[in-house]
């Protein structure tokens, strides 16, 4: 069984689902960098500095995403 903090973890990093919070978090951090381009290791680095699993990501998500920046 896990612990409360342990579940909030397991949230907080999208593998319960990716939620709008998730997505704005990742595209701040995008957008704060000032690139032009984003290549699959800049998404990948973006993700795990918000502390979100970059593979938790769907087809829909990223789409949402690259809506916000």
């Amino acid at each position: 069984m896990f612990e409360p903090w342990q579940l909030a973890m397991i949230d907080d990093a999208g593998y319960n689902g990716i939620r709008d919070e998730h997505i704005n978090r990742v595209s701040e951090s995008l957008l704060s960098s000032d690139l032009t381009g984003i290549d699959h290791n800049t998404f990948d680095y973006h993700c795990h500095k918000c502390g979100i699993d970059p593979n938790n990501f769907t087809k829909r998500d990223l789409e949402k995403l690259f809506e916000n920046i």
